[in-house]
């Protein structure tokens, strides 16, 4: 019994080794982690902050300490705002602030962006290039038919990715957010 069990555990931690290698080959599951922490934290500091209630709808993402803010903001102080809020986070080198100044979206239009995420997504799945996973490299963020990618990848990959997002039904823009490796 303890020799079965110790080899459970021990093909159970080497199957575990192997996801995060396919899920995270550009950044050590440490990175990944912190992203996660860093997205959560700033996420929460801009629901929580009263200046932004009703006045913005902003999402947060992070890959690789590159903090994103996209969505709208009823005015451009209400912008700026927001990237004070997440400015100074402990592993973030960098915020992107792309946050549009508009008026804010439906509901609709909101489940429009999330559904156009998903469709983006599902067609990464097909980009086919030697040793390249983009479903697990890049990830997608959608605001008012804009959608914006990010990772760590070679500028080959990064091709192949802006041409599999642009030919999804619904895509008016494409916005690189890469860090390139080559």
């Amino acid at each position: 019994m303890p020799k079965t069990l110790s080899a459970s555990l021990m093909l159970t931690f080497c199957l575990v080794l192997a996801a995060c290698t396919v899920f995270a080959p550009q950044r050590g599951v440490n990175r990944a982690m912190i992203d996660r922490n860093v997205q959560l934290t700033a996420q929460h500091t801009l629901n929580g902050d009263s200046e932004l209630d009703g006045r913005a709808h902003i999402a947060v993402n992070v890959y690789n300490g590159v903090l994103l803010l996209i969505g709208e903001a009823s005015t451009e102080d209400v912008k700026q705002r927001a990237q004070a809020d997440v400015t100074g986070y402990a592993g973030v080198q960098r915020v992107v602030n792309l946050i549009d100044v508009m008026p804010l979206p439906s509901v609709a239009d909101t489940m429009r962006d999330a559904a156009l995420s998903t469709q983006v997504k599902a067609a990464l799945l097909r980009v086919s290039l030697p040793g390249f996973d983009a479903a697990g490299r890049v990830t997608v963020s959608s605001a008012h038919d804009k959608v914006y990618l990010m990772g760590v990848v070679t500028r080959q990959q990064a091709d192949a990715v802006v041409a599999a997002a642009r030919n999804v039904a619904g895509v008016k823009q494409v916005v690189q957010v890469f860090e390139y490796t080559d």
